[in-house]
């Protein structure tokens, strides 16, 4: 199980305290335990000759699960949805997939109905650079259709593999007939350039 998770960790967020406070945290969740470091930020901090040590808290997921004053830090700082996300974490509960490899993840999402990948690209900005991968649309064509030329992965190539799985078949001939033409047009155009500037 370790190797899904980077030295163990579950989860690692900074971020600075709603204003007008300037006080910064850093949490982490392990394996293990829960870890929280608090910078009190003051004027005095701007003095060079100070030296801001954090104050440190550690604790095991039971005493997070039981300690009401650090769960309301965390709302506090990281909002509502992540306290609850942080209590899963330390249930035990632990979201497997997204640790997986990339590749790993688009090859198992290929296989999911289309209303499912709509769904799951709405969950998080991860998920949803995924649900609009190239690679995803590409494996979800292919699984479509019988062949892929080479003109139509040309095509691809311009477009986007999710438009060529939206379009239609005829629409798609079509398109990819202005394409081909589009394209011995301009290489036309520059053959006429070529031999002009070299006459």
């Amino acid at each position: 199980m370790k190797s899904l998770f980077k030295d163990g960790v579950l989860l690692e967020l900074s971020e600075q305290a709603p204003s007008p406070s300037k006080d910064f945290v850093n949490m982490k969740v392990t394996l293990t335990e829960f870890q929280w470091n608090y910078w009190k930020i003051n004027p005095s901090c701007l003095r060079s000759d100070t030296r801001l040590a954090p104050t440190e808290i550690k604790e095991s997921h039971a005493d997070l699960l039981n300690d009401y004053d650090m769960q309301t830090d965390i709302k506090r700082f990281f909002g509502a949805h992540m306290l609850e996300y942080v209590k899963e974490l330390c249930s035990g509960h632990f979201d497997y997939f997204p640790r997986l490899k990339k590749s790993l993840q688009i090859y198992i999402m290929s296989f999911m109905e289309l209303e499912d990948i709509g769904r799951l690209a709405q969950t998080s900005k991860h998920f949803r650079e995924l649900c609009n991968s190239e690679q995803l649309w590409e494996h979800i064509v292919e699984s479509h259709c019988d062949t892929i030329t080479p003109d139509m992965r040309l095509f691809a190539g311009e477009v986007g593999w999710k438009h060529v799985f939206f379009t239609n078949k005829l629409q798609l001939q079509a398109q990819m007939r202005r394409h081909q033409k589009r394209a011995l047009f301009v290489a036309k155009l520059s053959e006429t350039k070529l031999s002009t500037a070299q006459t």
